[in-house]
């Protein structure tokens, strides 16, 4: 039997943090391929297995990706919102067939920026808040800076960006950029993408802003305070960039360009910096179906047999999740797929309509030992070995 796992990230989501960083608990999407693989091979251990961790441009993405599909590896060195020295890796990945709207290879290299490492949201309360109120994306910007002089007129550059505690509306990234007629001497000729993991907008009622509070633990005044600025500033640049068309061709599947605003979609990532970079030529797509795509995911669907994904909490199936993500191409072979979560409150017809065939759930048997992530990331591979036993004694034939 082949089996394909193809995880997302297993880490603690609580209410008012979509997103988490690198630091929190849980485990990175090829820790918990790598454990539920380990605890396949101890119950069926002749099974083909194959591992395609799913990433959605978050924080570690470019652990996600292939070494065969990447040329050349750096890291960056920058610094965080309050001047934490970070590393951020760029890759250099080979050229594939399927890369380019029209199934054919896009001119010029392909680059991927794993910039939202660099201003990734704390699990610390006390760090987040200090990020909140006294954080800037200039670091970010440098290391943007960095990255697009290192490519070459005709290549595409791709910079994955998340939520972050950070809200400058991106001022700091755009000083650090050169001001807007800097930037657009960086981008001439280069085709910057952004690969957004979440999909918050910079300011309104569901804007980062707005959110500040729950993910950072500010006073409200204060939250507000944050978000009027930032928001003046987006207007500001706004207005002076002038906005036009997105430089260059989108390869992964980019709309045509819409009227920016503090309230347009995917604004809010890293504090404001996407829509900085959108208003200087940037395009931007949701990051978990740029990833797979990216990462070859339905050329590793073909031939298996069966498709094991996994998420930390799951509560609805957003379109363009992992989870979601995943399911859609096994869907489009007819395979069965089977949902491992930390905790999954999905309704029945959700998941059938979505592609999902089984959903277990670590929780369940772990209730009383403080949850499914209690005791750390070794406790957590123990549960996912036991599990992925669990599934080749159910699964497999």
């Amino acid at each position: 039997m082949r089996v394909l796992m193809a995880p997302g990230d297993m880490r603690a989501q609580p209410t008012g943090t979509p997103l988490a960083g690198e630091g929190c608990g849980g485990l990175a999407a090829p820790q918990v391929a790598a454990a539920l693989v380990r605890g396949w091979q101890e119950a069926r251990g002749t099974d083909v297995l194959v591992q395609a961790p799913v990433a959605d441009g978050g924080p570690g993405s470019a652990q996600v990706v292939p070494p065969g599909l990447v040329t050349v590896r750096e890291a960056l060195q920058g610094e965080g919102p309050v001047g934490q020295v970070r590393e951020v890796d760029l890759l250099q990945l080979a050229p594939a067939p399927g890369a380019g709207p029209g199934g054919g290879r896009v001119p010029g290299r392909t680059w991927f920026l794993d910039a939202a490492r660099l201003v990734a949201l704390p699990t610390d309360p006390a760090q987040a808040r200090q990020e909140a109120r006294e954080g800037t994306t200039y670091g970010l910007g440098v290391v943007v800076a960095q990255a697009l002089r290192r490519t070459a007129p005709g290549d595409t550059l791709l910079v994955g960006l998340s939520r972050s505690a950070v809200h400058d509306g991106g001022a700091g990234a755009v000083a650090a950029l050169g001001g807007v007629t800097g930037a657009r001497a960086l981008v001439d000729g280069r085709c910057l993408g952004l690969v957004l993991a979440d999909g918050v907008t910079l300011g309104g009622v569901d804007g980062a802003g707005a959110a500040l509070g729950m993910t950072t633990g500010v006073q409200g005044w204060e939250a507000q305070e944050r978000d009027r600025m930032a928001c003046r500033h987006a207007t500001d640049l706004l207005r002076a960039a002038q906005t036009g068309r997105p430089q260059g061709l989108p390869v992964l599947g980019a709309g045509p360009p819409h009227r920016l605003t503090p309230t347009t979609w995917g604004t809010g990532a890293a504090g404001g910096t996407a829509l900085a970079l959108r208003a200087l030529g940037a395009w931007a797509v949701p990051g978990a179906p740029a990833m797979a795509r990216l990462t070859g995911l339905e050329r590793a669907v073909q031939g298996q047999d069966l498709v094991v994904t996994a998420a930390g909490e799951v509560y609805d199936l957003l379109e363009d999740s992992p989870v979601a993500v995943v399911a859609r191409a096994a869907q489009d072979r007819a395979l069965p797929v089977v949902l491992v979560a930390g905790r999954s409150l999905l309704p029945r017809g959700e998941r059938a309509g979505a592609g999902v065939s089984s959903v277990y759930s670590l929780e369940q048997p772990h209730a009383d030992d403080g949850g499914w992530d209690a005791g750390g990331g070794q406790a957590l591979r123990q549960r996912l070995e036991e599990m992925g036993a669990r599934l080749a004694r159910s699964w497999s034939r």
